[in-house]
């Protein structure tokens, strides 16, 4: 009697008792279809002779006889029972005129590829369920920490400068007259700016989407503070934009320093941009400014300083590395690519000021019929002030490296 194995039994058999119980598994499927032919044939038409069904089993049996059948859709027995009842009338006929067939063709499974799946066209959102939604790589770039920055309450923020006006202390004679001295001021109010910016979610794609609310969220967050350091340095102050630090910049002046140096490099540009800032004054016996800030192009950083050797071609200024800053002098030295190529930005910025009037605020609602829509609105905006004062503007420097180290070298 024919045993069934199991995959554990059968990957332990080796070549040849595979090939023999293969050889008895197809005999053995052979006989009881044979027998399921007979059984099927004698169940379903029991009125018929038993010449009549011997001869109709062994019909059916010499046309499967070939055929090699591992699995089936319907079972034998019930396709016989099929087969049988829809040629009842001409089995009948048959059997009255003691000759003729039938035929019958068992249906049999084919055998499995890739070929036979069906590969529909994928959602668009199903690489994002799989992989996950990743936060957008923008760059932090804040120059806020730099500025001096406080809260205020008021819309219209006043500042108030003072400045001396006439008369000094002098020495005087026992009995003489002292001189008088007296100063002025002049308050301004500096108007809030506002950066603003909103995204539009359905409801649908933040529950199908893991993760595209915060994803929304970081992005607001992100572009808002490039968007303010992007205008406090760059704004050209016509409303609703802020005037920005490069605005507000002077070109160089040479004073004393004009074409006093020898074969001048990259540093002594800096440096005599510093102290042209330092120098420079809106009266006498004013506290000096003191540069904290340059900044030029990416290109121009490795150009000037990180490819910058000496006579021994060994580096200039090792502490400096591409695409980083470096302190040099208690001044921070920063690629930017936002500066042009060329271009150089030398400044105090403690003297420029910033508020937070109203901070970085995020608010969710709807617009218009995005609640029937199952729509909402995440919208992102702060207010704040940006000023120079009129005496500081002195403590900014935005000129060409060219324009500088040509007024400074040495004929």
């Amino acid at each position: 009697m024919f045993e069934k194995k199991t995959i554990e039994e059968l990957e332990k058999m080796t070549p040849a008792e595979l090939q023999v119980y293969k050889d008895a598994e197809a005999v053995n499927a052979k006989e009881e279809m044979n027998k399921a032919i007979a059984d099927a044939v004698s169940k379903s038409k029991p009125e018929l002779s038993p010449e009549l069904k011997a001869e109709m089993a062994k019909e059916i049996q010499n046309q499967l006889l070939d055929q090699v059948v591992k699995t089936q859709t319907e079972s034998y027995e019930a396709q016989l029972k099929s087969f049988l009842k829809e040629n009842e009338d001409k089995i009948k006929s048959i059997h009255n005129a003691g000759a003729g067939a039938v035929e019958l063709t068992f249906k049999a499974v084919a055998d499995i590829s890739t070929a036979n799946g069906v590969n529909t066209l994928p959602p668009n959102i199903t690489g994002t369920q799989q992989a996950g939604l990743s936060n957008v790589n923008l760059r932090d770039f804040d120059v806020t920490m730099l500025t001096t920055n406080v809260n205020t309450s008021l819309a219209a923020f006043p500042y108030t400068e003072a400045l001396p006006k006439d008369g000094d202390y002098t020495f005087v004679a026992e009995g003489a007259i002292k001189p008088q001295v007296d100063f002025t001021w002049e308050t301004n109010y500096a108007k809030p700016v506002k950066a603003a910016a909103w995204i539009k979610l359905t409801e649908e794609s933040v529950k199908d989407v893991a993760g595209l609310e915060s994803v929304a969220r970081d992005l607001l967050v992100k572009k808002h503070n490039i968007k303010k350091a992007k205008g406090i340095l760059y704004g050209d102050g016509i409303s609703p934009n802020p005037k920005g630090a490069t605005t507000y910049g002077r070109v160089f002046s040479a004073g004393a320093l004009a074409l006093g140096v020898t074969n001048p490099n990259f540093m002594d540009v800096v440096n005599a941009a510093i102290v042209d800032i330092a120098t420079t004054h809106n009266y006498e016996d004013e506290v000096p400014y003191m540069a904290n800030l340059v900044m030029v192009n990416p290109n121009d950083f490795y150009i000037q300083m990180v490819s910058a050797k000496d006579a021994n071609g060994l580096p200039l200024y090792p502490q400096a590395s591409l695409f980083n800053q470096v302190v040099i002098g208690g001044v921070t030295i920063k690629p930017e690519e936002t500066i042009p190529a060329g271009k150089i930005f030398v400044a105090d910025m403690s003297k420029y000021n910033t508020t937070n009037y109203v901070p970085y605020t995020v608010k969710i609602g709807w617009v218009n019929d995005d609640f029937i829509k199952n729509q909402f609105v995440i919208l992102a905006e702060s207010r704040f002030h940006a000023f120079v004062k009129k005496l500081d503007e002195q403590a900014f420097i935005y000129d060409d490296i060219a324009t500088i180290k040509a007024a400074i070298t040495a004929v």
